[in-house]
């Protein structure tokens, strides 16, 4: 039904993700579709809904899919026969009129800490409209109480919870946790992932210096762990929790154009 389609929508919205909503306009002749139906298709050629299924709907998934990659959408135009040229293999011998409507999601945030600056990051973060999620161990700081407008409050030690769970879908990782061995691990398990987004930890250079030094050991790439920003948020002086998640949001929003 239309109204589960666009519920879906509105649930990928408040979580910031990318997707594209194809409805069909107009039909001519026989065709699978009918006008109304909607469905939903995000990056990886995942979707929600139908319009029509058969031939005519892989095109519109995959016409979908390389709009979301250049970014804008359109109206697609179908011919179900495949004897015109461009046809789509079909043997209604229709028209189909779609629209494609392309939602670019904004930056989401994991928090791996959930200690005094991760707790004020996320207020600001909130403010600013961005998504973000939230693990850390300790069950008495990591809970839906304590952080109520995440998408995702987990009490499990990031690196174990990063394993199991992979980072697709996150843009950003702040690590800031209560440990500086556990900050290594959690970095570690967003190498093994293969995450390419924005990576920053909390820490001094010496801190810095010192992890980089064993992780090079360990194998991971210095051209990966060259893109890592520690210590993170701009360089303002910051001291307390509050000022230092005031100077990692403003390195979100630098790094993140689209913000």
């Amino acid at each position: 039904m239309n109204a589960d389609i666009l519920r879906a929508a509105l649930r990928a919205l408040d979580a910031g993700e990318t997707f594209a909503l194809v409805s069909v306009l107009e039909v001519d002749g026989s065709s699978p579709a009918s006008p109304g139906q909607k469905m939903l298709v995000y990056p990886d050629a995942r979707t929600v809904g139908t319009v029509g299924g058969g031939s005519p709907e892989l095109r519109a998934r995959d016409e979908a899919v390389a709009m979301l990659a250049r970014g804008r959408g359109g109206v697609l135009r179908l011919r179900l026969d495949a004897s015109e040229p461009g046809g789509v293999d079909s043997l209604c011998g229709g028209t189909a009129v779609l629209a494609v409507e392309v939602a670019i999601g904004g930056p989401r945030v994991l928090l791996c800490g959930a200690g005094h600056v991760g707790y004020a990051l996320a207020r600001i973060l909130v403010e600013l409209g961005l998504v973000h999620g939230v693990v850390d161990p300790r069950p008495e700081q990591a809970n839906a109480e304590r952080y109520p407008h995440a998408a995702t409050v987990v009490a499990e030690p990031p690196p174990d919870w990063i394993a199991h769970n992979g980072l697709a879908g996150w843009s950003h990782i702040v690590i800031l946790t209560h440990g500086h061995a556990l900050d290594g691990a959690t970095l570690r398990a967003a190498w093994d992932n293969g995450f390419s987004g924005y990576v920053g930890m909390i820490g001094s250079r010496r801190k810095w210096e010192e992890t980089r030094r064993d992780l090079v050991a360990s194998g991971v790439a210095e051209d990966w762990l060259g893109r890592v920003h520690c210590p993170v948020g701009l360089p303002i002086g910051a001291r307390t929790p509050a000022q230092i998640a005031v100077s990692i949001a403003a390195e979100i929003l630098k790094e993140s154009p689209t913000a």
